[in-house]
C-alpha cells in the first residue's frame, strides 16, 4: 500500500502469504497454521488444533475444559484476539494502522487492521464488530473460545473478500479507551463506535481508490453505519452500494433519523436476525422499510457464519445494480 498511511505497523518478513481460497474453502478456516501469537496460549494451557481452541494438557475443546475451570479469563479472551490479529499480519499480510493518524508519542492511539490491496482496490469490505470485546478481525472473542475460529472470528468473511476482490478494512470500535500510566485514557476521535467510523471514513477509507464499497456489522455496529449515513450523506450515497447487518435491525429502525436516510437503507441494507425459520425467509418489520431475514439458528454465537453465503450473495446483487447505476 505505499506511504498512503504513515502510521502503520507491518509484519516481520518471516510471514508466510496466504492464497486467495475457493467458495466452498472459506466455510472451514480449521488449517490455520500456527503463528508468533500461540506462545501466549500455549503458556496458559490452550492452543489451536483444527480452528478450535483445545486444553494442550488434555486435548479437550476449551468448552468441555472450561466445565471444570469456568468461566474465560480476560487475558484469555485478549490472549485470543491477538492471536487473530498477529494471524492477519503474518498469514494474510494485513497492515495495522494507528489511530489517529501521525499521533504524537505520549498520544493514546487506537488502531485498524487492512488488507495489502485496500488502498487500491475498486471496492472494500468494511467489518465492524459490536460493542464489547469484538475488535478488528474478532467478531467475539468469547465466541472463539467456544465455537473455534469459523465461527468468532472474521477470517471467513475476509477470506471470501479477498477471493471476491475486495480490499478489506477490520475496524476497531471498541478500541477507543486505553491504560495509559495505570489509568483509563480516551483516544482522540475514538471515545466510541460511531466517532471510530467517522474518522476511519473521512483519513483513511477516502484516501483509498474505491469507487464501491459494502459493510458488514455485528450487532449495534450497525448504529455507526447509520451514524455515518446522517453525517456524510453525500459520500456515503455515492459509494455505499451495501450494508450487511446482524442483530443491528433494531438499531437501525430506532437511529436511522429521516425519511431521506430510511429509503437509502431500504436500498443498500439487509439484515439478518437470530431465528429458527429456514434460512433468508424474511421477516415482518414493524417500520416495514428494511428487509430482515431469518439467520436459519436461534443462537447469536452462530449467526455469523450461518449467513456468510448469503451475505455475499447479497453484495453481488447489490454491486450489480448499483453498477448499472
Amino acid at each position: 500500500m505505499g506511504n498512503k498511511w504513515v502510521n502503520t505497523q507491518r509484519a516481520p518478513e518471516h510471514r508466510t502469504a496466504v492464497g486467495l481460497v475457493t467458495v466452498t474453502e472459506t466455510r472451514n478456516f480449521t488449517s490455520a497454521p500456527p503463528c508468533s501469537a500461540s506462545h501466549t496460549l500455549q503458556e496458559m494451557g490452550y492452543d489451536f488444533k483444527d480452528g478450535k481452541l483445545v486444553s494442550i494438557s488434555n486435548g479437550l475443546d476449551a468448552t468441555d475444559h472450561r466445565a471444570c475451570t469456568g468461566s474465560p479469563s480476560e487475558s484469555l479472551l485478549k490472549s485470543v484476539s491477538d492471536y487473530v490479529e498477529t494471524y492477519l499480519e503474518e498469514q494474510m499480510n494485513f497492515r495495522k494502522i494507528l489511530l489517529p493518524l501521525n499521533a504524537k508519542p505520549s498520544q493514546p492511539t487506537s488502531y485498524i487492521y487492512v488488507s495489502d490491496n485496500a488502498s487500491t482496490s475498486k471496492k472494500l469490505l468494511l467489518l465492524i464488530p459490536a460493542s464489547g470485546q469484538g475488535g478488528p478481525g474478532v467478531w467475539a472473542p468469547s465466541v472463539v473460545v467456544d465455537k473455534g475460529l469459523d465461527a468468532g472470528s472474521q477470517i471467513p468473511y475476509i477470506k471470501r473478500a479477498l477471493s471476491d476482490g475486495y480490499g478489506v478494512v477490520c475496524l476497531h470500535p471498541n478500541g477507543g479507551n486505553v491504560m495509559t500510566d495505570g489509568k483509563r485514557t480516551s483516544v482522540k476521535y475514538h471515545e466510541d463506535s460511531k466517532q471510530h467510523l467517522r474518522y476511519v471514513w473521512d483519513h483513511v477509507i477516502m484516501k483509498t481508490k474505491a469507487s464501491r464499497i459494502a459493510v458488514g456489522a455485528n450487532g449495534d455496529g450497525g448504529g455507526a453505519v447509520v451514524d455515518l449515513m446522517s453525517t456524510r450523506p453525500k459520500q456515503v450515497r455515492r459509494k455505499l452500494f451495501a450494508v450487511a447487518l446482524s442483530d443491528a435491525a433494531d438499531n437501525c429502525f430506532t437511529s436511522a433519523g429521516n425519511a431521506a436516510n430510511k429509503r437509502f437503507l431500504n436500498i443498500v441494507c439487509q439484515g439478518w436476525v437470530c431465528c429458527a425459520e429456514p434460512i433468508n425467509t424474511q421477516i415482518t418489520c414493524t417500520d416495514g422499510s428494511l428487509k430482515i431475514c431469518s439467520a436459519g439458528t436461534s443462537r447469536p454465537e452462530e449467526i455469523a457464519l450461518a449467513i456468510i453465503e448469503s451475505v455475499f450473495q447479497f453484495f453481488v446483487e447489490r454491486y450489480n445494480k448499483a453498477s448499472k447505476r
